[in-house]
């Protein structure tokens, strides 16, 4: 009950620090530059690849160069969840910060594959908490409702670092060294340290600080994380290996989903029997929420289309529009464009009205639109047209992309926020991969399908093993166009899963309560039925010793109603 009374008094969004303009400035821009280059991470190689496989002579590492840098991202994103909760958020933020400088610099050093692939792990296990941690520095910082403006730019921060990596990655390896797609990290890291470690001062939190250290750790749940990272690296791989590097009923793929399928269950019943209280790496408020299971549901959606389109675009615009790898990347910035200014301007929106409901709702009509339309290019579609129905996407998922994030923010209690931030981005990353891979599948079930009617005489494996730009060169002349119009159909066939996602994406934008980021003092909570849940027993306190009544709950967590 004193935690109770004592987030209360802070605010139902732990807010006391109010910084200047000029201060908070500095802080986003810092915030900004570390989710940049931790966005940037997963797309600069894109392009560099090929020479930094030439020069280690490693053609079957390239794909771990990408693999072990968004396996140790995704896999520790709750266990960074516990980190923020239990510690210092300024501390775990500039130690995870530090861990991605570190693996930065093996990759800027890397005598050969093997150190460039731990480099990669090391960083991607620092950025795992980077962007989770920038998003609970602003909670602690700006209002809740003044919030969603400032993390709509770190939205766009992310999508922006897509755009420019490859292009970035490119010219760094034509005109210097590949080893400065790492190395321009350091420099630029070190800015954020230096800003984040000077302007950033955060409230005290004295529920954290009363729990001793042994007790910290007895909290963070070793054994349950130890199961659930497990689980998803496994998951990750087979998602990774299955279809590329082995058929997806090979014994490494699928031991692999069985490993996951074990370890997850071992994680399940271990935190419904054997963890209890602030023990458990998911809280009982964020499992028994609908709500946070809306908006995961909807971040899943969101995430995992517009990174199937993203993948797969560029490969159509290089095979059949008969592109360059840098083109295709130019012909990719309307949709990565229309995302960033969306970001930006769901993030005012949602700010000003005070509710993310109606950014879902216009992200998921315009991403089914977007998506829709996409579907029919061909061959023959004019620029116009494909610059034009990548912009409607990109709008629809900058609209809804950051909205899942204000969600928990809005709903959760301060002590459970860390969790919630961190396991919405969590199933972003996993979705990303899992679709992908559902893309890859497709693509190559329907390609060797049709195929194979067109091209009877034909060796389709040796045929999907030319690679996508070599894929005509590698044709008789005479079915040349007859089998590239087959392999516009396939590709395109892959942004179902892009359109399907976004219609899904209705339920979360729907089903989710309508709940204000705005403060509403004075008024009494007494519809205990329809909200996610509240302070127990009557508590009443507020901002500035405002009165807040709110009546008791069945829940963990509390909002304000419009």
């Amino acid at each position: 009950m004193a935690s109770d009374q004592t987030a209360l008094q802070r605010g139902n969004d732990g807010t006391m620090d109010q910084p200047s303009s000029i201060r908070l400035s500095l802080i986003l821009i810092g915030l900004c530059l570390a989710v940049f280059l931790t966005g940037m991470d997963q797309t600069i190689l894109a392009t560099a690849t090929p020479i930094i496989s030439n020069e280690f002579k490693a053609l079957d590492d390239i794909a771990w160069w990408s693999n072990a840098y968004l396996l140790t991202l995704s896999s520790f994103q709750l266990f960074y969840g516990k980190l923020y909760s239990l510690f210092s958020i300024k501390l775990v933020y500039l130690t995870a910060i530090a861990l991605f400088e570190v693996g930065s610099l093996i990759c800027t050093t890397a005598p050969n594959s093997i150190a460039l692939i731990i480099g990669r792990a090391i960083a991607g296990l620092g950025a795992a908490g980077v962007f989770s941690g920038g998003i609970l520095i602003t909670t602690k910082l700006i209002p809740l409702s003044r919030r969603a403006a400032y993390l709509g730019i770190m939205s766009g921060a992310f999508g922006l670092a897509a755009i420019v990596g490859p292009f970035l990655g490119g010219a760094l390896t034509d005109r210097t060294t590949w080893r400065w797609c790492f190395g321009i990290n350091l420099p630029l890291g070190a800015v954020t340290v230096v800003l984040c470690a000077v302007l950033v001062h955060l409230p005290k939190e004295p529920e954290i600080q009363s729990i001793g250290l042994v007790n910290k750790f007895k909290q963070l749940d070793i054994p349950g994380t130890i199961c659930l990272v497990g689980s998803l690296i496994c998951l990750l791989m087979a998602l990774q290996w299955g279809g590329s590097s082995y058929p997806w009923n090979s014994s490494r793929v699928i031991a692999l989903f069985v490993v996951f399928g074990i370890l997850l269950i071992v994680f399940i019943v271990t935190q419904m029997t054997m963890i209890t209280g602030n023990s458990r790496t998911i809280p009982a408020s964020l499992l028994k929420n609908r709500d946070i299971w809306l908006a995961a549901s909807y971040a899943m959606c969101m995430t995992g289309g517009v990174y199937v389109a993203i993948l797969y675009l560029p490969v159509w615009f290089q095979a059949i529009r008969g592109s360059s790898a840098l083109s295709s990347g130019a012909m990719l910035t309307p949709l990565i464009g229309g995302y960033v200014v969306c970001s930006i301007i769901s993030g005012g929106v949602t700010s000003a009205i005070g509710y993310y409901n109606p950014g879902m709702i216009i992200g998921t009509a315009l991403s089914i639109a977007g998506a829709t339309l996409l579907t029919t290019i061909h061959m023959d579609s004019s620029i116009a047209k494909i610059v034009g129905y990548q912009l409607l996407y990109g709008f629809g998922v900058g609209f809804g992309f950051g909205q899942p994030s204000y969600v928990v923010q809005t709903i959760l209690p301060p002590s459970d926020v860390p969790i919630g931030v961190t396991f919405i981005t969590l199933m972003q990353n996993l979705s990303a991969s899992i679709f992908v891979a559902v893309g890859q599948s497709i693509l190559q079930g329907e390609l060797r399908s049709r195929l194979q009617s067109i091209l009877p005489d034909v060796n389709i494996q040796s045929l999907l093993n030319s690679g996508a730009s070599d894929f005509a060169s590698s044709l008789p002349p005479e079915s040349r166009q007859q089998a590239l119009s087959v392999y516009s159909v396939c590709l395109v066939s892959t942004l179902y899963i892009s359109l399907a996602l976004s219609c899904t994406s209705v339920v979360g934008a729907i089903g989710i309560r309508w709940y204000s980021m705005k403060k509403t003092h004075g008024q009494t909570i007494d519809d205990t039925s329809d909200q996610p849940g509240g302070i127990r027993d009557g508590a009443t306190a507020g901002n500035n010793g405002e009165h807040v009544e709110i009546s008791p709950t069945d829940g963990e967590s509390f909002a304000e109603i419009k």
